[in-house]
């Protein structure tokens, strides 16, 4: 049995994402596809806008055929670490093949560049800590330092790789090619080129794949927060979640981080989760600060640290988690599976090295046999730390299952 693996936030799902779904299965014969997925927390450093049972069981309506749950120091990681730790995940599981959107599409150039990275010569060494040395943030010095070493042979036409090296995706993708190397895994990557859109775009151009991907998650989540109905039929589950549920959003942190930055125990925290020292520097002296989450961001960034990564460290700190440290994990936990996948399911579960949690029994069983193994407690109280995130309201009329006791997701 051939199994396809994505590895995706559904933040939110959208029109995109099933795309990618049915690209994989019709270009490659895969007997299923399998999604390994984020859980309340993403790598933009910031909660999802909705709680994984509702991402998880519109992807499995939209072309997914098994979701798993992607651990939250991994989901929390830089592009790095996120790649590595869902790709050791993947090759614990046995996955055929990879699948990831790409604005490049084009295989041969990602992977030349990954290659590059993967094996860093003594000349892009130095150009990378003569750009560091200059003041540069890391994407923006490994860049310049890949456009000074890499060879025109490699590559026929280096202009390609600004524009490769700018794109959000293109860089992902790298990451996970990367990683594959690195592991010396077995899975083939497959990538599908990705429509462009602008940021305010509507999604519905008609230009070639912008019409078949529609809007990007970006711009679904800058549509929800202002409130904009959505009129594409598979984006019905947005209006309906919205209403049910609510929407949860980075600035709900705002508390918990204020409560962090009055903790006597700051200076070790920052330790802990390994925060950059010219960084830990600026949230001390800060400390003091009363406002917005996303407001002390904009605060603290700097020129050599973006914002992105400033909200992805305060969100580690804030929930008390490192980054992944490349130990692969000893467990997946599955969220939901179609009915008339169950064969490819069981084929992963024959292949797994590592545990497939499915319930709060086989929960249980993992923590009794494994006290050491603090990954899985942790885990579960950083899910239980976004049902505190949501609005009073929503959350006592359609409070969310604890998440030792949370079901399976069958369609």
């Amino acid at each position: 049995m051939k199994i396809a693996g994505i590895v995706s936030e559904f933040n939110p799902f959208h029109k995109g994402h099933r795309y990618i779904c049915e690209e994989v299965r019709s270009q490659t014969g895969v007997d299923a596809v399998v999604a390994l997925m984020s859980g309340n927390f993403v790598q933009r450093g910031e909660p999802a806008i909705f709680d994984m049972g509702i991402r998880a069981e519109v992807a499995l309506n939209n072309g997914c055929d098994i979701v798993f749950e992607l651990p939250p120091d991994i989901s929390v990681s830089s592009a790095e670490g996120f790649a590595r730790g869902a790709i050791d995940i993947f090759n614990s599981l046995g996955i055929d093949i990879l699948s990831f959107g790409s604005e490049c599409g084009d295989i041969h150039i990602l992977n030349t560049i990954a290659g590059l990275l993967a094996n860093e010569s003594p000349e892009y060494k130095k150009a990378l800590n003569t750009g560091l040395k200059r003041g540069l943030n890391f994407p923006a010095a490994r860049e310049e330092a890949l456009l000074s070493t890499i060879k025109t042979a490699d590559i026929e036409n280096t202009n390609v790789l600004w524009d490769v090296l700018n794109d959000p995706n293109n860089i992902l993708g790298i990451e996970y090619l990367k990683a594959l190397i690195s592991s010396d895994s077995k899975i083939t990557p497959f990538t599908i080129k990705r429509a462009v859109t602008g940021y305010h775009t509507d999604g519905s151009e008609s230009n070639g794949t912008s019409e078949i991907q529609g809007y990007s998650a970006e711009e679904l989540r800058h549509h929800i927060f202002l409130n904009r109905s959505l009129s594409d039929p598979i984006l019905k589950y947005i209006d309906d979640a919205v209403v049910k549920y609510g929407t949860v959003d980075k600035d709900r942190l705002s508390m918990l981080l204020c409560n962090e930055l009055n903790s006597p125990f700051l200076i070790d925290d920052l330790k802990v989760i390994k925060i950059p020292e010219d960084l830990s520097k600026r949230i001390i002296k800060n400390r003091n600060f009363v406002g917005s989450f996303s407001d002390f961001c904009a605060l603290i960034k700097s020129k050599n640290i973006t914002y992105t990564a400033v909200s992805r460290y305060l969100l580690r700190l804030t929930l008390n988690i490192g980054s992944y440290n490349g130990n692969p994990p000893r467990y997946v936990r599955l969220l939901g599976f179609r009915k008339k996948s169950e064969k490819a399911l069981t084929a992963i579960s024959e292949r797994s090295k590592i545990h497939i949690l499915t319930n709060s029994s086989y929960i249980r069983d993992y923590l009794k046999s494994n006290p050491s193994d603090e990954g899985l407690n942790t885990h579960l109280r950083v899910d239980r730390t976004y049902e505190l995130l949501r609005d009073d309201k929503k959350r006592k009329e359609h409070p969310l299952p604890p998440e030792i006791s949370r079901k399976l997701i069958i369609i």
